[in-house]
């Protein structure tokens, strides 16, 4: 409602909310009281004997059909120690070795969330590499000294296994180390502080993981399963070459889920949708991960993969990797450049982008490619870079974290209907170095539906 002062003997019309705000003052304040309590239950695996077997799946089932949880607000926690392959000890303290950036998701090959026995969104190849990507992408840089650490985050600020941060000679400091790693040395030094020494307690939250956890709402009647498949231990540590091979072994995983507890409007609300057997959609960006070896060639073409229906691709991310998957000598925390000049993505032959982005990293060429990664938070996130600056600036955007984002969303109508064909094509001032692999993760629309049979919910495909 639009109000009237007296100002300078004339009549004016305020349309602006803020003294419409100021000037109310009997109104009411609005509490939200419809949720009286929100508790988190621990859930475990069906059996806790494979936590350390490579190709195992460890499932979680979440069977409480009766509760209403919060699935977005969940996360899994994980406890382990590092210790050495050869003896079964627990290193010394003053050994180059710990956990990688991100290396919880490191220590699987395979991440699905379920429900009702229905695949919800499905990480099926290298959650780690995916996740770190996304991590750099979305994360501000104080995350790594603040709170990241609680998530095994603190990214690497070189690539070597070097907590040392000064040069020495007779004892005394000579000038600063090149080869310290900031991120390195902060999580040895975190882990190793430990009793037993080199012991972890992290968490990840379901929102690092998977695009499902932007559905913000509660979900009843429902089971719930999420499907962790247990990798080798070589991706998730990183050492010096002087450190014995280390191994990781998981003693706990707890998926832990929010339950809420409504007030009565609410709960009889909600409870006369499920008998009045409505369909609530849901709808989420899901993440589609996939990775490839790429052949020693000067131009490279990716056929990503085939959509159809109502799931659209929005974003295509893509990173390379040289030489990075299997010693723990090397980070596959970090990603590799190779060399690229130019970069685009086809939708059913239709490029994005439009123009052409060339590039020569040897001459610090490499802007267009870094608007293009810095662009994503505030068009996917709606954080302004003034607001929550990159963690990774332009220098290490080369150097460390080459990552190359698409953004697909503005599509002709042709491609608003029926299949897409995605295909990455790139090209090399040389040869692509032997034994590179290439990541990507796709963000898509994804529909589902929940539907009511009078008594409980149940998860339908659109």
């Amino acid at each position: 409602m639009k109000k009237k002062i007296l100002h300078n003997n004339k009549m004016e019309s305020l349309s602006n909310e803020t003294h419409d705000t100021i000037l109310d003052i009997d109104d009411k304040f609005d509490f939200d009281d419809s949720i009286q309590s929100l508790n988190y239950q621990p859930y475990t695996p069906q059996t806790q004997s494979n936590n350390n077997t490579r190709g195992q799946s460890i499932k979680i089932d979440i069977n409480a059909q009766d509760a209403y949880v919060l699935p977005s607000k969940s996360y899994i926690s994980i406890k382990g120690q590092i210790r050495r392959v050869d003896n079964n000890a627990a290193y010394a303290a003053d050994v180059e070795i710990t956990l990688i950036n991100n290396a919880l998701m490191y220590l699987f090959s395979g991440i699905k969330y379920e429900i009702n026995n229905t695949n919800i969104e499905n990480i099926s190849s290298s959650p780690g590499q995916v996740t770190s990507m996304l991590g750099y992408l979305s994360q501000p840089d104080d995350f790594n000294t603040s709170s990241g650490l609680k998530y095994c985050w603190s990214k690497d600020t070189t690539d070597h296994a070097s907590s040392a941060r000064y040069t020495k000679a007779g004892g005394n400091v000579t000038g600063e180390n090149a080869t310290y790693n900031q991120g390195f040395s902060n999580r040895k030094g975190f882990i190793f502080s430990s009793d037993p020494r080199g012991s972890f307690s992290f968490i990840v939250p379901i929102s690092h993981i998977f695009g499902f956890s932007e559905y913000k709402r509660v979900i009843y009647g429902v089971k719930h399963s999420l499907t962790l498949t247990r990798d080798g231990d070589t991706l998730a540590l990183y050492r010096h070459a002087d450190a014995e091979n280390g191994k990781v072994d998981i003693t706990e995983i707890v998926w832990n889920m929010p339950h809420v507890e409504m007030s009565t409007e609410y709960l009889i609300g909600l409870r006369k949708l499920i008998v009045d057997k409505v369909t609530i959609p849901m709808v989420f960006r899901a993440r589609t991960s996939d990775s490839t070896t790429v052949t020693q060639t000067r131009d490279y073409t990716w056929r990503l993969s085939v959509t159809g229906g109502v799931e659209k691709p929005r974003w295509i991310i893509i990173a390379f990797q040289t030489g990075r998957s299997d010693s723990q000598e090397t980070n596959p925390a970090l990603f590799d450049h190779c060399n690229l000049t130019n970069a685009y993505v086809t939708l059913n032959s239709e490029r994005y982008p439009q123009t052409e982005i060339t590039t020569n990293f040897a001459a610090n060429d490499y802007a267009k490619l870094y608007d293009m990664f810095d662009d994503f938070k505030k068009e996917y996130y709606g954080i302004d870079s003034l607001v929550g600056g990159t963690q990774v600036s332009f220098p290490t955007f080369k150097t460390l974290f080459p990552i190359i984002v698409f953004d697909v969303r503005r599509q002709k109508e042709k491609l608003k209907t029926g299949v897409i064909d995605m295909q990455a094509k790139f090209f090399f001032s040389a040869n692509v170095p032997a034994n590179t692999m290439a990541y990507s993760v796709i963000i898509s629309d994804r529909f589902f539906k929940l539907s009511s049979d009078g008594v409980k919910m149940n998860v339908i495909s659109m």
